[in-house]
Formats: C-alpha cells, sequence, structure tokens
C-alpha cells in the first residue's frame, strides 16, 4: 500500500471541507415554499375559503404568465422573441452556476450536478413524502410522477402561448 503523505491527507480533508461549507443553499427552502404559497392564496383566494379552486387556480396561472412574459419580454413589444427566451435560459443557468459551482470555475462538474439533484431529490421527497418515513412509496412516487407531468404540460402551454402572443 502507498504510503500517503500528512500534507496529502491535509489537502484532501481541506478541499473536502471546502466544498462542504460552500453549499450552504442546500439547506432546504421548504419554509420559502410554504410561504409563497400563502401568499398566492391570499392574493387569489377570492371566495375566502382558504383554498384556491379551479378558477382561483387557473387565474393564479394567467397572472403568473403575464408576469413571466413581463419579465422575459426585455423590449416591451409583447412578443418573447428567440433572443429573450436565450436571454432567460441564459439567467437561469447563470442562477444555478451561482447556487452550485462550490468551485468557482463557471461550470459543474459531477459532484456540483451530483449535489443539484440531491437537494432536488431532497425537495420532491419532502413534497411527497406523505406519510413521513423518508421514502417514496410507489403511491407517492406515481403522485411526484403526475406532478412533473402536469408541470410539463404547463411549462409547454406557456411555450406555444409565448410564442403564439
Amino acid at each position: 500500500m502507498k504510503n500517503i503523505s500528512k500534507s496529502t491527507i491535509a489537502g484532501l480533508t481541506a478541499a473536502i471541507l471546502g466544498l462542504s461549507l460552500s453549499f450552504p443553499s442546500l439547506a432546504d427552502d421548504d419554509s420559502d415554499r410554504k410561504e409563497k404559497r400563502a401568499e398566492i392564496r391570499a392574493q387569489f383566494d377570492a371566495d375566502g375559503d382558504g383554498e384556491l379552486n379551479d378558477t382561483e387556480r387557473q387565474a393564479a396561472r394567467e397572472a403568473f404568465k403575464a408576469k413571466r412574459k413581463e419579465r422575459i419580454d426585455t423590449d416591451g413589444n409583447g412578443e418573447i422573441s428567440d433572443a429573450e427566451r436565450t436571454a432567460a435560459k441564459e439567467t437561469r443557468r447563470a442562477k444555478m452556476l451561482e447556487k452550485f459551482d462550490a468551485d468557482g470555475d463557471g461550470q459543474l462538474n459531477d459532484a456540483e450536478k451530483q449535489a443539484a439533484k440531491e437537494k432536488h431529490r431532497k425537495r420532491m421527497a419532502k413534497r411527497f413524502d406523505l406519510d413521513g418515513d423518508g421514502e417514496l412509496s410507489e403511491t407517492e412516487r406515481n403522485a411526484a410522477k403526475q406532478a412533473r407531468e402536469k408541470h410539463r404540460e404547463r411549462r409547454q402551454e406557456n411555450r406555444q402561448s409565448d410564442s403564439n402572443s
């Protein structure tokens, strides 16, 4: 077996510690999600029953689509061009780098990608783990898959409505 010098061990330890400390944004943001949902409910719950019915939910979606379009449509012409869409993607990419690029090289390496995936997995588990056992049952996994499909469909609808306006 090779002898490993103390300086190599110290260097590796420092690198591991540095990586672990550079991911403070990996803390669960569930409280932010709950606050945001409460704000949305307060804003769009027209009948005051504490829940959003289909009509209220649709009004919220339309308001968010309009807000998104306003944010992305930088030239203000009411349409989202390919250049504006590309710029929005770059903004999202920059946010991901800011959040997960621990070594600051402008790219996500395998460990950083894994950290991003793990954060997403934890968020999804927290959201869909209804029995609180820390694992997703088949029923909970199916609910997560359905939610993901619904989300993808809405994104596709948004893209189509963006290109039609």
